[in-house]
């Protein structure tokens, strides 16, 4: 295969292995929910998926993204999940599955979602991976740790031929900058007047046009 296909979500019909794509725009258009439905898609597929849900838990992922779930308990993907501990509930870990204290623990994030992309690759899982949201990690962190973590984990999934997917608010123009150029494309959302809309910029492309989602 020489792409992963996201023609059902997007208006482009594949893009590149090794991809890194950020889903950006304002607030309440939709950007979580794309990621998931991103990575669903894939799983339905046969692919993988990993996700650090900074504000999705297990249990709203088997509620949301069932196809996903499906995917880590067939060993196919695998969570970092950042929010059930820290509400106060105490988890085991799983093989594949990761509970850390906080979205800002980027440090044991990226211990326990180095563990998974290892157990994927020596399995030769083909897998979407998406950071949902980077946004809530920067609440919690600075944005040059956050910068690290993102630019460790785009090299792997460049390496890996995965594809990355990032979810950030564009409302903080300084953050923004700085680390949108992690990415090779973006997926920007907007308001608009019959509900949400998106476009794909970069990827070799230039823009599309506006296509309600």
């Amino acid at each position: 295969m020489t792409g992963y296909d996201v023609g059902d979500r997007l208006p482009v019909e594949t893009v590149p292995e090794g991809t890194n794509l950020l889903i950006a725009g304002p607030p309440l258009t939709g950007k979580r929910q794309l990621a998931r439905s991103l990575l669903a898609d894939g799983c339905e597929q046969g692919e993988g998926a990993v996700v650090v849900g900074t504000r999705d838990s297990v249990r709203s992922l088997k509620r949301q993204a069932p196809a996903v779930w499906n995917a880590v308990q067939a060993g196919r993907g695998g969570v970092v999940d950042c929010v059930t501990r820290q509400g106060g509930e105490y988890v085991e870990d799983e093989e594949l599955v990761k509970y850390v204290p906080s979205p800002g623990d980027v440090t044991e994030i990226g211990i326990r979602l180095g563990g998974i992309f290892q157990h994927l690759e020596r399995e030769g899982v083909r897998a979407r991976f998406a950071v949902s949201t980077v946004s809530t990690m920067l609440m919690y962190a600075d944005v040059r740790r956050v910068y690290r973590f993102l630019h460790v984990y785009s090299g792997h999934v460049e390496r890996l031929d995965w594809l990355g997917v990032g979810v950030l608010d564009s409302s903080n123009r300084d953050t923004f900058d700085r680390l949108a150029p992690l990415y090779d494309g973006m997926v920007q959302t907007r308001r608009s007047d019959d509900g949400t809309e998106l476009r794909v910029v970069g990827l070799g492309r230039g823009r599309t046009e506006w296509v309600d989602y």
